[in-house]
C-alpha cells in the first residue's frame, strides 16, 4: 500500500511532500513519484507519526480501573483521535485494586481493537497526602520497595514508568531503587521543595508528571520542585494541553524553557473524555463536568475531558510549530517508554503508525501498525 502526495513529517521533524510505502505492518520506502496497486491519495493532508499518549486513565466511558465492560470504546476511540500508543495510567486506589489494574492492562495490551496498549504508567501510589489532588487519601502509601516489585510482578515487563513524590520520608533511595528495576521515574503529586527535587533528579528522576498540577507552586526565594526541574536540561515535563489545567501563557512559558525535545504532551483523560455527560462516579466518588472541566464536588480538578488531539490543535493555533507540536505528542513520549525505535516518527523500518490529518487538524484516517483503525 502507498500512501501519497501528503505533507509528510518526515524523521526529522520537517514537513516535506513525500510518498509512503507500507508493507509488513512497516514503513518500507519513503521518497516521491512512488508506484504499486494500492495507492491512496492523501492530497491536502498532512501525514504525521501516530500519537503516543503516556499518561491516559480512560476515554469515551471507559477505565482501566473498570472490571467490567468493554475497553476497546477506550482504544478504538483513542484511534478516532490519532492516537496510536498508549500507556494506561494505574490509578491509586486498594494496593490490591491497583495491582488489578496492572495485571488487567497487561491481559487488555494483548485483546484490545484500536490505539495499542504498550505500556502502563503508575500514578502512585507514592504519592504526598498534601498534594493529593482527586485521590482518596487512604491509598497513598509511603516507599516500599516490597509492594514496588509485586507492581513490577504484576506488570510482566509493562510497567515502565511510575509517579513518585520525593518529599516522603524514604523516597529518594526509593527512586534510585525505582530506576534500578528499569522504570523511568517521573516526580508529582508532590510538596517538594527544589533541594529535596534536586535530590530527586540525582537519584535517577528524568521527568515532572502533569507540570504545575498538583505539587508546590513557583516562588522567587524558593523555587521548588518547578525551579528544580525548569533549570535541569534534562528532565523532560509532562504538560496536559486543554487550556484547562494550564494557561495557554504557562505552556508557552514551559516551552520556551525547555524546548520541543523536553516535553511530553498527555490527555490524563478519563471516563468523560469523548462522552458528552454532566457527571460520572469513580471508586463510588462522583465526578463532575461543567466547561469541559473534570472536578470532585469540592471543586478539586480530577483529570481531563479532553484527548491528545485537542492539545494539538490548541498548541498550533497559539503559533507553536506543527513540526514541534508533532515532536512533543509522538517522539519524545515514545522516547520516554523506550519504543521510540519503533514508532514515534517517520521513518524506513518502523511501524507504520501514523494519523492522516486535514489542514484544519481534523483526523481523516489512523494507521496502527499499517492497519487503518480509523477513517472519517
Amino acid at each position: 500500500m502507498i500512501l501519497k502526495n501528503a505533507l509528510v513529517m518526515d524523521e526529522n521533524f520537517g514537513l516535506k511532500e513525500l510518498d509512503i510505502r507500507i508493507e509488513n505492518e512497516k514503513i518500507a520506502e519513503i521518497g516521491t513519484g512512488l508506484a504499486g496497486d494500492e495507492t491512496l491519495d492523501f492530497s491536502g493532508k498532512y501525514i504525521l507519526p501516530g500519537f503516543v499518549d503516556t499518561h491516559i486513565h480512560g476515554a469515551n466511558g471507559i477505565r482501566i480501573e473498570d472490571a467490567v465492560g468493554d475497553h476497546n470504546k477506550m482504544t478504538v476511540f483513542e484511534a478516532s483521535q490519532g492516537v496510536t500508543s498508549i500507556a494506561i495510567a494505574a490509578d491509586t486506589a486498594e494496593f490490591s485494586d491497583i495491582l488489578d489494574q496492572i495485571e488487567r492492562a497487561t491481559v487488555l495490551s494483548q485483546k484490545c481493537r484500536g490505539a495499542k496498549i504498550v505500556a502502563i504508567h503508575a500514578e502512585g501510589p507514592f504519592l504526598s497526602q498534601s498534594k493529593k489532588g482527586a485521590r482518596d487519601s487512604r491509598y497513598i502509601l509511603k516507599p516500599d520497595s516490597e509492594k514496588l516489585d509485586k507492581m513490577i510482578e504484576a506488570g510482566k515487563g509493562m510497567l515502565k514508568l511510575i509517579t513518585i513524590a520525593p518529599d516522603n520520608e524514604g523516597s529518594i533511595e526509593f527512586i534510585r531503587y525505582a530506576k534500578s528495576k528499569g522504570l523511568v521515574v517521573s516526580m508529582g503529586h508532590t510538596d517538594s521543595d527544589y533541594e529535596t527535587a534536586t535530590a530527586a533528579i540525582d537519584a535517577g528522576a528524568t521527568q515532572l508528571t502533569h507540570t504545575f498540577n498538583a505539587m508546590r507552586p513557583i516562588n522567587h526565594r524558593e523555587p521548588g520542585i518547578l525551579g528544580a526541574v525548569f533549570e535541569n536540561d534534562d528532565v523532560k515535563c509532562e504538560v496536559i494541553c486543554d487550556y484547562i489545567h494550564l494557561h495557554p501563557a504557562i505552556i508557552k512559558m514551559i516551552y520556551k524553557i525547555k524546548g520541543a525535545d523536553k516535553i511530553n504532551m498527555i490527555s490524563d483523560s478519563g471516563t468523560a473524555a469523548g462522552l458528552d455527560i454532566s457527571e460520572f462516579e469513580v471508586n463510588g466518588v462522583k465526578r463532575y463536568i461543567k466547561d469541559g472541566v473534570v472536578r470532585l464536588a469540592d471543586g478539586t480538578i480530577a483529570g481531563s475531558a479532553r484527548t491528545l488531539l485537542d492539545g494539538v490543535k490548541n498548541l498550533v493555533s497559539s503559533g507553536i510549530p506543527l513540526e514541534d507540536v508533532s515532536k512533543m505528542a509522538s517522539l519524545n513520549p515514545a522516547k520516554t517508554l523506550g519504543i521510540d525505535d519503533e514508532t514515534g516518527s517517520i521513518a524506513v523500518g518502523k511501524l507504520a503508525d501514523l494519523v492522516v490529518l486535514d489542514k484544519d487538524l481534523n483526523v481523516c484516517e489512523t494507521f496502527i501498525n499499517g492497519k487503518s483503525e480509523y477513517k472519517r
